[in-house]
């Protein structure tokens, strides 16, 4: 499982894989992140430090992994993010990923039994 952050202008953070597990899901949603700044959704995307008073001050947090594809975080020691509410990054960062899961033919392996 990882955390990412939407800061408040519109920038989807992701930590380093210095020290945590580089997971599948997380690597491709990055991937396909960068098309949602040709919408204007995203204004970039950057795997980097993040500094807890940036984590804390960001405008959406989302918990990434296959178990739970993308799951908006609302709330953090008591404290909202955001508004308290699931955001419309989380939301088009999770159809990004259900659908390029459900149309990656070019990914897949054909197992013959």
């Amino acid at each position: 499982m990882n955390v990412a952050f939407i800061t408040a202008d519109g920038m989807l953070k992701h930590p380093k894989f210095d020290h945590i597990l580089s997971g599948c899901t997380s690597l491709r949603l990055l991937e396909l992140a960068t098309r949602l700044q040709t919408t204007g959704v995203l204004k970039g995307v950057q795997v980097c430090d993040i500094p807890v008073a940036e984590a804390r001050a960001a405008r959406e947090m989302l918990l990434i992994g296959s178990s739970v594809k993308v799951a908006p975080i609302v709330e953090w020691d008591g404290k909202p993010i955001g508004d308290g509410k699931p955001g419309p990054i989380a939301r088009a960062l999770r159809e990004l990923l259900q659908n390029d899961m459900r149309s990656a033919t070019d990914r897949l392996i054909d197992i013959p039994y």
